[in-house]
């Protein structure tokens, strides 16, 4: 899956899909970070809610990696976590949406 060649209209369409789906779940983790900051009384929970981004952060930064070599695992992890759709990578050749498709299902 590391030597697939992507075309020019095939990485318009991987920025595209990569970009919506971390920015969707970033816009997530801020809300879900607002609710948490108003509910916190505590120094404890201050801390708490610390940690809580620093493992979102981590989450989110290996989930989103947009190497070429590594974009048919992303696309693939999206995809079972049901980020993306099929839909969404239409236009991608059928050997990467095979790919994509054993990825989801691992």
């Amino acid at each position: 899956m590391h030597d697939l060649k992507w075309s020019d209209s095939e990485k318009k369409i991987a920025r595209r899909v990569f970009q919506a789906a971390v920015s969707a779940e970033l816009q997530e983790t801020i809300a879900d970070f607002k609710r948490r900051a108003v509910a916190v009384s505590e120094p404890e929970e201050m801390w708490e809610l610390e940690e809580y981004l620093r493992r979102r952060r981590t989450d989110i930064d290996r989930k989103y990696d947009y190497r070429y070599s590594q974009l048919v695992f992303v696309f693939g992890y999206l995809l079972r976590e049901k980020r993306i759709g099929e839909a969404d990578l239409a236009g991608l050749s059928e050997d990467k949406l095979e790919a994509i498709r054993r990825v989801a299902t691992l």
